[in-house]
């Protein structure tokens, strides 16, 4: 039985305008005993690993019974394909990593596509000008050649 319990303070985050949000958890110790444990941000694809980062230790003291709070900071590139995205946050054991570890509940996101770059608007000031400079040349020939 995993000595650790984890829930999330929501099912989903929404990014700000730079790609930022921040998902919260709480990881519990449910034995009676003091535990060392390891907190892993886990994304599903095709989410970025470098997309994630547990906000302190990643390696903490879980006190008997003990909870943490835990926060996985998001920061998704500008860029990035949008689409919806997820993650979830696993505690593993230090002592018996291959035997004692618990998968946090699934937290989703979703990248939204760039926002359009607006069109440039024609210089239509440049055509104006060049038509005053024409009718000024043509007007300067006909009294030349006059």
């Amino acid at each position: 039985m995993p000595s650790f319990t984890i829930t999330a303070a929501g099912t989903r985050v929404d990014l700000d305008s730079s790609g930022t949000a921040r998902a919260q958890f709480t990881v519990t110790n449910t034995t009676p005993q003091s535990l060392k444990g390891r907190l892993l941000t886990r994304p599903a694809a095709p989410a970025s690993p470098d997309w994630f980062t547990i906000a302190g230790e990643s390696i903490r003291d879980f006190g008997p019974d003990g909870a943490e709070q835990v926060v996985v900071q998001l920061a998704v590139p500008t860029g990035s394909p949008p689409g919806a995205y997820s993650f979830r946050l696993d505690a593993v054991s230090q002592a018996e990593p291959d035997e004692d570890f618990t998968e946090g509940p699934s937290v989703a996101f979703d990248v939204a596509p760039a926002p359009a770059t607006p069109k440039k608007k024609f210089p239509w000031w440049i055509v104006i000008v060049l038509g005053v400079l024409l009718l000024v040349v043509i007007i300067f020939v006909i009294i030349a050649l006059n």
